[in-house]
């Protein structure tokens, strides 16, 4: 599970976890790792922690080699390893941030699946579900173009990886998680759109306290629940 350090990346690697699955978290942040992979001890689960910057997706290989020889072969792979920066005008932007986010948010989750497939493929079963956060349609987001685009780019490689993978037994899918942990959910509540100047920050409040808005814990029972079925090629969405 890359990206595990909190929010619905924890919840979902718990509710593997609570699955009966063993769990690799994997994070940036070797505190959330080791808060994570304790939550799922706690609750009975068996982990183990992971450190890496998939803004390096040549970090991809040592990574998947470390997993590999704690847990064995993978045999389901949750990646949601993403930043929502740069945000702005793309005039404005730094390019090397706008290839930072398109490292992490999309090669970074092709790099992470071509290392996997060979051994999904060999057994015959696999599971790879891609995660990404949608602050309401891609097209009414301005400043927020680069992640928008990660998004597209995302669920093009997903449903083309699926097509790719047809009859080998591996499926491929990704989930729209519209969603805000409690911490964000709390100060949200405090907070008048009306007031707010800034149009990206705005429309940010907005689609985060409307309808269809969760806490993370539903789009981790949401995976959890697809992992068991054969679609593949999905887009799913926990709204």
């Amino acid at each position: 599970m890359s990206g595990a350090g909190g929010g619905v990346e924890r919840a979902i690697a718990e509710q593997l976890g609570a699955a009966g699955a063993a769990v690799a978290v994997v994070a940036r942040s070797a505190a959330r790792v080791a808060a994570t992979v304790a939550a799922i001890r706690a609750a009975g689960g068996e982990a183990d922690g992971f450190t890496a910057d998939l803004s390096d997706p040549e970090s991809v290989p040592g990574l998947v080699r470390g997993v590999e020889q704690v847990f064995g072969q993978v045999d389901i792979l949750v990646s949601h390893a993403a930043t929502v920066a740069p945000l702005g005008g793309v005039s404005t932007l730094d390019p090397a941030e706008i290839l930072r986010s398109l490292a992490m948010n999309v090669a970074s989750v092709a790099v992470l699946a071509g290392a996997v497939i060979p051994s999904m493929v060999h057994q015959g079963w696999g599971r790879i579900v891609n995660v990404c956060a949608v602050v309401g349609n891609l097209v009414s987001w301005p400043g927020g173009n680069i992640y928008a685009a990660c998004v597209a780019a995302l669920e093009a490689h997903t449903v083309n990886l699926a097509a790719e993978l047809s009859g080998t037994g591996v499926t491929v899918n990704v989930l729209r998680a519209r969603r805000a942990d409690a911490a964000l959910q709390a100060w949200l509540a405090g907070i008048d759109p009306a007031e707010v100047d800034d149009p990206l920050i705005r429309r940010f409040v907005l689609d985060l306290t409307g309808p269809g808005t969760t806490g993370p814990e539903q789009p981790a029972v949401d995976i959890v629940d697809h992992l068991l079925s054969t679609q593949t090629g999905r887009v799913w969405s926990d709204q």
